[in-house]
């Protein structure tokens, strides 16, 4: 493997990709449970209703950008799996800036490597993208953002977080670090470059909010934005909160039940930004961050996963965990997923009321999940 060149890695990996792409279809004939992800119907249905000439929000449940929907019109006219290509091809995109951002930091050539090897090899990232999950979009966009961003392009790198932070509103926590980064003397009075930042960003974020709020109205607003603060999903998925808010479906929503929810998160977001506030530290800052939000938030499915591990690569060069530390903190994150899947497998396809159980499962994985990120913080190297 190491023979080959970074360019023959990404081919192959991409080939890897799009293999994984074409049995999609025999998959989703063949089995009961299906390869292909249920947001990507959502993203098709969406680009369908575009290409007719109406809102993509015709399409129930479809609570992403208009972006998406335009992106993935060639689902339509080209190709059915053509968005799940593209995805594929952004994961190789994705890599290549994984070096360029290492490049950077003057990271060695051979963990450079190591580190786009654990992108572009990684299980969970390829069946991700290959499922037809756009949220590789939005960690190219991330991507972008922090290259960007550490060539002191602030102006560029704020335009590239407002995109971000269009596409999916969890790039949003990533302002806090990128600001305290860039701080002097004061952490409260913005210098030249903080503004620069923050200028630009909200001035996209705002022109693109007005150019969709033009086109679909309110129902932009509130599918896009306001759904996702608001929402309240009571399916079973990961979160330590979704039996609670199971429980508590038929009751009206508590404002301490979200304090209680949502104090945690922020708590602990302010805390990281302040403890790696350095420019340096941003990568890291960055992946906190991402944890964090993912492991508290009161919905987690499989696709979050992407949100750290992209920006984990980023920090393997720093983080001195032992490879066999390292191999029993794996173990047990895959092994907690699975108590999980095994759970909602038997609930899902086999009608078995396991709600206890997959209950028992997620707070195993949220102990798992700080564990790990507790692990990883105290073996940083900085």
């Amino acid at each position: 493997m190491d023979r080959l060149s970074l360019k023959a890695h990404c081919s192959l990996a991409f080939l890897l990709r799009v293999t994984l792409v074409l049995y999609s279809n025999f998959h989703d004939k063949t089995f009961s449970v299906p390869y292909t992800d249920v947001d990507y119907k959502v993203f098709t249905d969406a680009a369908r209703h575009m290409v007719e000439g109406s809102s993509p929000f015709e399409r129930h449940t479809y609570r992403y950008t208009p972006l998406l929907a335009l992106l993935l019109t060639p689902n339509i006219f080209i190709y059915e799996n053509f968005g799940k290509i593209l995805f594929s091809l952004v994961d190789i995109l994705i890599a290549i800036l994984i070096t360029k951002i290492l490049s950077l930091q003057y990271c060695s050539t051979r963990m450079k490597r190591i580190s786009a090897f654990t992108w572009l090899y990684n299980p969970f990232t390829i069946v991700i993208s290959t499922r037809g999950n756009a949220d590789s979009v939005a960690v190219l966009l991330v991507m972008m953002t922090l290259y960007l961003f550490l060539q002191d392009k602030f102006i560029l790198a704020g335009v590239l977080h407002a995109l971000s932070i269009h596409f999916r509103l969890y790039p949003v926590v990533f302002s806090i670090p990128m600001y305290f980064s860039l701080h002097q003397w004061n952490y409260f009075i913005p210098n030249k470059n903080q503004l620069k930042l923050v200028f630009s960003c909200v001035s996209l974020v705002a022109l693109l909010t007005a150019i969709n709020y033009y086109f679909y109205g309110y129902k932009y607003l509130y599918e896009s934005f306001i759904y996702h603060v608001t929402r309240k999903d009571t399916k079973h998925n990961f979160s330590v909160y979704f039996y609670m808010l199971y429980l508590s479906a038929n009751q009206p929503s508590s404002i301490i039940q979200k304090v209680c929810t949502f104090l945690p998160q922020l708590i602990l977001l302010l805390m990281l930004s302040y403890k790696y506030s350095g420019k340096s530290q941003l990568p890291f800052a960055m992946f906190t961050q991402a944890m964090v939000i993912v492991t508290y938030n009161p919905v987690l499915t499989s696709q979050y996963f992407f949100w750290y591990l992209s920006l984990l690569p980023l920090c393997l060069w720093r983080i001195k965990l032992s490879i066999r530390r390292s191999l029993c903190l794996c173990f047990l994150w895959i092994f907690s997923q699975s108590l999980w899947l095994l759970a909602a497998y038997l609930l899902e396809f086999q009608g078995l009321n396991t709600f206890t159980y997959i209950w028992i499962a997620s707070l195993f994985f949220f102990v798992v999940n700080v564990k790990i990120l507790n692990d990883i913080i105290a073996h940083f190297n900085w």
